[in-house]
């Protein structure tokens, strides 16, 4: 194993455990209302990206996407997506549905598979398509079970795949997109906490919480660049399994620690979900490492 693929397995499993760990951070802030958090989560978030931009002198690029008129539109339509989605993990946090939280990341990967299908047309392997039902049939068997929609779990897993999907095909590096990303929803989150006027009661509630306000860009841009030096260092194999660290992280949390509801019927909609899971999981797998060692013996031969 060369330098490079450790570095970005260590950059992956950084990332992605600090995602998974990231409910410690939020309840450390439930002395602010969610919508506050929010706010101060975008707006941190926001100085962050930007101090970057100018530290790592990536004015240039980052002019040369907001001169570009469908680049900008992308990139503003993937900050309000992914502003909805923090929003919404935000408020699953403060109100106890950790669990619920963790079942929307377990979803994403196959709702991205669903938009790569309807949107950009990908052909699927039959293989595949189970894995989709099972996803499906997992909701369905939560919905009925429960008698109310999933819509949580449903909500993070639409908006975070959505966004991953602008991010695919916009052009705009992870940094220089993060930057415009909070840029477009920056103004609301300020005026936000202008209007309700709370900003400097939460500020005041103690140096404690001060300090993880400030620290809110940090744990939100960190993870974020994490995991695209990963993805620039390692195959797609591995970066996808890696990414199961993180909801599997936020399910023990959410039992074990916080102690919200996994009963039995719980149990049975999640199992059916995990199915679908390890099956979509070894067969990207074994279908990418075949792809990678095609391509190397397509390089030797040229």
């Amino acid at each position: 194993m060369n330098d490079e693929l450790i570095k970005g397995v260590w950059f992956g499993l950084s990332g992605y455990v600090l995602w998974g760990l990231s409910p410690i951070f939020w309840k450390a802030l439930t002395d602010i209302e969610a919508l506050d958090v929010l706010s101060w989560r975008i707006l941190c978030t926001f100085i962050f990206a930007a101090s970057l931009i100018k530290l790592l002198g990536k004015g240039n690029e980052l002019r040369s996407v907001v001169s570009s008129r469908t680049a900008l539109l992308a990139a503003m339509t993937a900050g309000l997506l992914i502003g909805f989605n923090w929003g919404m993990y935000v408020w699953a946090v403060d109100t106890n549905h950790v669990v619920d939280a963790a079942l929307g990341y377990f979803m994403n990967p196959l709702i991205n598979v669903f938009l790569g299908v309807m949107i950009l047309r990908e052909k699927l392997r039959p293989v595949i398509w189970i894995s989709v039902f099972c996803a499906a049939s997992g909701v369905l068997w939560l919905t009925f079970a429960l008698g109310s929609f999933p819509w949580i779990s449903v909500s993070l897993a639409c908006s975070f795949a959505l966004y991953g999907l602008i991010r695919k095909v916009a052009l705009a590096g992870p940094l220089t997109g993060l930057t415009i990303e909070t840029a477009t929803v920056v103004l609301p989150a300020l005026l936000f906490l202008l209007i309700r006027g709370n900003g400097v009661a939460n500020l005041n509630i103690s140096p404690g919480v001060t300090s993880l306000v400030i620290l809110s860009g940090f744990m939100t841009g960190i993870p974020l660049l994490l995991f695209a030096s990963s993805a620039q260092r390692i195959p797609l194999s591995v970066l996808g399994l890696l990414q199961y660290i993180t909801p599997t992280l936020q399910l023990l949390l959410g039992i074990f620690v916080y102690g919200e509801d996994f009963d039995g019927v719980r149990f049975i909609g999640y199992s059916i979900i995990w199915f679908g899971l390890v099956i979509f999981a070894t067969d990207s797998f074994f279908a990418t490492r075949v792809q990678e060692v095609q391509g190397s013996e397509i390089e030797e031969l040229s």
